[in-house]
């Protein structure tokens, strides 16, 4: 399997000079093509997997709420963090100063091991070289039918 990049240009924090670096190209894998890839690799139904599925995003809030680190086996696991403003002494740091819970998820060695083993990369073209290319098709298009709209009048509309 390839992995898809983009090359895009940023700065490096620490000598403020632009470089291009490589960046994930993903795409969007639906909760329904997950329940039918797991369907076709098992003897399971979709019924069961999307209960599955759905039981385990129960589980996880729940988990969550209750300030609890879930493991979830081969592939990590997903803990609670926490936004707050600050304060300058413990005593005077109360709950009213929490302003969220933040969600982590901390991939195992394993699955880490899983991606990276026998990974090739494929270069694919950037947002911006996508918008470029498809502008100047655009523009290149508009032209051939003007064009062929001003030869078509000097032909008398034939």
């Amino acid at each position: 399997m390839a992995f898809n990049y983009a090359t895009v240009l940023k700065k490096n924090p620490k000598t403020e000079k632009m470089e291009v670096r490589a960046s994930a190209v993903t795409e969007t894998l639906t909760l329904q093509q997950i329940k039918r890839l797991i369907v076709s690799r098992t003897t399971v139904t979709e019924a069961d997997v999307a209960a599955v599925l759905e039981a385990l995003y129960v589980e996880v809030t729940n988990a969550l709420k209750e300030s609890k680190l879930m493991q979830l086996g081969l592939l990590g696991s997903i803990y609670p963090t926490l936004k707050s403003d600050a304060s300058t002494e413990p005593d005077t740091f109360n709950a009213a100063m929490i302003r969220k819970v933040n969600i982590r998820f901390r991939p195992s060695h394993s699955l880490i091991g899983a991606v990276n083993e026998n990974v090739s990369f494929n270069r694919t073209p950037s947002k911006k070289e996508t918008a470029a290319a498809n502008k100047a098709s655009s523009s290149a298009i508009n032209a051939k039918l003007t064009e062929q709209m001003e030869e078509s009048e000097e032909n008398g509309g034939e």
